[in-house]
This record gives C-alpha cells, structure tokens and sequence, in this order.
C-alpha cells in the first residue's frame, strides 16, 4: 500500500477515533478532559466486550435468548457512553458503578447465568472502573461491599448456588483485584506527591534565581530577599497565615521586588533623591510585578505581595491607592518587614538608621502606613 494511503486511512481512522471518544469542548480542565476520554474508551471496551459474548452465546447455544438484564445493560452503557463526554462524567461513572453489580447480581438471583464463575468475573470492570475516579477508601467499601454480597449467595440464592466453593473462585478473584487496585492507587498517589514536591522545589529554585538575579543588579539590595523571606515568614505565623498559605507567602517575597527589572539603572541606582518624574517611574514596580505574573497560574496566590506591598493603610500608597483591609494581608504583612530591613540597611541615597529611630518611625506609623494590628505582632516578635 502507498504510503500517501496508509497516512490518509491513519488520518480518517484518527478522526474516527477523536470523534467517538473526545469530550465536548465545554471541558477545559486537562484533568477532567482525560478523565471523560477514558471513560468513553472504558465503555467502548465494554461494549464490544459484552457484544461478543452475546453473539458467542447465540451462536454456540442453542435455544439461547439475551437475558433482560443484558439488554437493559446495553442501554444503560449507551445512554452512560453520551454522557460521559460531557460535563456530567460524574453521573456516568456513579451509574456504572451500581449498573454493574446490579447487572450481575440480577443475572444470579434469576437464574439467567449460565455460568456462575463467568458472570460473576464481570464484576472486575467495576473494581478499575472505581480505582480510576474513586479514593482508596471509596474503593476499597465499594469493591470489598460487592465481594461480601458474592460471599453471601449461597445464603441469598441456595437454589442456584449450592455451596461456598461456587464463588470461592471469583471471590478470591474479586478480593485479589479489589486489594491490587487499592495498592496501585496508593502507590500512584505517592508518586503525584512525589512529583508535586518536586515541581514546588523546581519552581521555588527558578524564583530564587529571579530574586538572586535581581540582587546581582542591584547590589546595595543584596541580601534583602532572603532577610524579608525569612522574617516576614514568621510575622505571618504570628499573624495567623495558615501553614498551607506559607509557600505562597514565601514565592511572593522572594519577587517582591520583581518590578524593578523594569526601572531603568539611571533611576534605581541614584545615588540622591529621586525627583518627581523619577518617582512617577520607580512607582510602577508593583503594576510591573502585576503584568509579568498575573498570567502564571501557579503564582496567582503569590502575586499579592509583589503588587500590593507598597499600598498602605490610610489609602496613601501606590499603585493602586488601596485602603485597610482592601489592602490583602499578606501584602500588609509584608510591607512591615520591607520596610524595616530597608530602614536598617544602607542605601545609595542614605546610610542605615539607627535601630531606636527605626522604632519610633514604626510607632507613628501605625495606623497610616501600616496595619496597627500587625505592626503590634512585629513589635512583640522585636521585644
């Protein structure tokens, strides 16, 4: 065959394919596409598979007629297979975990199987079916509930199953894929823990590196990240920043002054004052901060500081002429430690001040440039 028609079947059986098991365009998580992808492909499978042995039933058994409950079951999987390309995959996959084991269960207590081991193997789907869209938990009661009704049947239905030693196996089979399933999970989970602390080390490095090279620009600075990181972390504890917050807080005073890759030399290493036109550019460090990370998702929670840690509390400060609790608290939180380093360090256009004028200035301050309360936690964290 030509290799221009192997590529034109591949394409057309390609577009065949996307058009069965795509979802609707109107899921955009990536989570929840590949999600409702599988699920379609799962109950393509199913499908095929239940078909096969039907026809395999009709064909080799004489006088054989599809039970009810298997015609009910290819209704349920078609209508299931629609609507799991939608945004209701959630409904398909709880329909197919009580379809499955009604469907099973209906073909023992009527006495339609045929096979007792066979039917019952039908039950495994389940188990993946929840081990893929359940927690282990859920899918440890789900799938150890249904092998506890299997245990049951020679009490439930004595008349067609006799003894224990009739669903000895597909018990034992069933209990192997259910366990399996939850160490699988266990085991998968760990690995996407794994993985997420390694990309939170890999993004908290590259932002390291962001500030760092920010200090080699500007090396009256230098140290002032890791100094306002390292305090401002423990104002926030002290504040009542939840543990869980703390990395966002820690991300957003590393780039704090991110901004500043923006302001010109000229400017940002004037050794006197800056005059008014000057200021006008140096202010727009926060709004700079704003642009560059507003459009990276996992800094979205980290971008209050950068933006905001120049507002103060009376409505006074810049970009934004935020006002009080407008102003969000990490942003408050942070702008203490700022500018308690600043006044303690020298800079081009002055020399450190002394500890005790620092103090004083703090105190006058509160409630105008600074959150009273959270100026109070710092002091007490100073004594």
């Amino acid at each position: 065959m030509k290799p221009s028609v192997l590529r034109t079947t591949h394409g057309r059986l390609s577009s065949v394919w996307r058009a069965l098991v795509e979802p609707v365009p109107a899921i955009q998580d990536a989570a929840r596409r590949r999600k409702a992808r599988l699920l379609s492909i799962f109950l393509l499978c199913l499908f095929i598979l239940f078909l096969g042995i039907n026809i395999a039933y009709l064909i080799t058994i004489p006088g054989y007629r599809v039970p009810a409950a298997d015609l009910i079951g290819y209704g349920v999987l078609a209508a299931t297979y629609l609507i799991s390309r939608t945004r209701f995959t959630g409904i398909a996959v709880a329909v197919l975990l009580i379809m499955f084991p009604l469907n099973v269960f209906s073909n023992v207590f009527e006495g339609t199987s045929l096979n007792l081991a066979a039917t019952l193997s039908f039950l495994i789907p389940s188990y993946i079916l929840a081990s893929i869209f359940l927690n282990p938990l859920a899918t440890g009661l789900y799938g150890y509930g249904i092998n506890l009704v299997v245990l049951l049947l020679p009490v439930l239905v004595p008349q067609d199953v006799p003894n224990f030693n009739a669903v000895l196996g597909p018990l034992s089979a069933g209990v192997v894929a259910v366990t399996l399933s939850i160490i699988a999970m266990v085991h998968r989970d760990q690995i996407e823990r794994d993985r997420r602390i390694e990309l939170k080390r890999d993004y908290n490095n590259t932002l390291a590196g962001w500030s760092h090279a920010l200090e080699i620009r500007d090396k009256e600075t230098e140290g002032h990240s890791r100094r306002v990181t390292d305090l401002s972390l423990q104002l926030a504890r002290a504040c009542g920043i939840h543990e869980d917050d703390l990395e966002f807080f820690y991300q957003g005073a590393l780039l704090h002054d991110i901004g500043k890759m923006a302001i010109p030399d000229s400017i940002l290493f004037k050794t006197g004052l800056l005059d008014e036109d000057e200021w006008v550019i140096m202010r727009t460090h926060p709004q700079v901060a704003y642009e560059m990370l507003s459009s990276i998702s996992f800094l979205k929670k980290a971008l209050e500081i950068p933006a905001y840690h120049h507002e103060w509390w009376n409505g006074g400060g810049y970009p934004f002429g935020l006002q009080g609790e407008a102003i969000p608290l990490p942003a408050r939180i942070f702008a203490v430690v700022d500018v308690w380093d600043a006044l303690l360090s020298d800079r081009p256009y002055r020399k450190a001040w002394p500890r005790e004028q620092v103090m004083k200035y703090f105190k006058e301050q509160s409630g105008k440039q600074f959150d009273p309360e959270v100026v109070e936690r710092f002091m007490a964290l100073q004594t």
